[in-house]
């Protein structure tokens, strides 16, 4: 089994993101990774600000992506897309992922979040101006939320001490 981690994705042929997702495996285009809430939610700003004829929406803790017909075929359509047991969002399938790619231009907000999650792992000492800190650590914190799972049951009394 391989081990999930956190990648650096983005929309193909966009300029959105970079969302950090969690994937058991390479990347593939029509894949389904895992994203937190906070995830989830910054893929239906972009959604929104993009206009394609696809959108979403919270039901409670789901998200409903709805489309216009023409954008998957004949017919429009819905899907919801219900959290995991740790709060995750497996959302794929309606349009194709790519790697964030480093190289293209992107703004310093974006850089700073995506250096976050990279970094998360890392020691807490990069300094950035204030607007960007926010950024960098919301990305580091992303990156925490998708890999550090909740605690499935309570540790019984005096484990872990001598």
């Amino acid at each position: 089994m391989t081990t999930p981690t956190v990648q650096l994705i983005t929309v193909d042929s966009t300029a959105y993101g970079p969302y950090a997702g969690l994937l058991p495996k390479e990347l593939g285009a029509y894949d389904a990774p895992l994203f937190t809430r906070r995830g989830a939610q910054h893929i239906m700003d972009d959604l929104l600000r993009h206009a394609c004829g696809l959108s979403a929406a919270w039901e409670g803790q789901s998200v409903r992506f709805t489309w216009a017909p023409g954008y998957r075929g004949d017919k429009g359509g819905t899907e919801v897309v219900h959290p995991d047991r740790h709060g995750r969002y497996a959302i794929g399938g309606l349009w194709p992922w790519t790697e964030w790619d480093d190289e293209l231009p992107h703004s310093a907000g974006q850089r700073a979040f995506a250096e976050g999650v990279r970094e998360a792992r890392a020691p807490r000492d990069r300094i950035l101006p204030d607007g960007l800190q926010r950024l960098y650590d919301q990305g580091r914190a992303e990156a925490h939320s998708l890999t550090l799972l909740p605690l499935v049951a309570a540790v019984p009394t005096g484990c872990g001490e001598e």
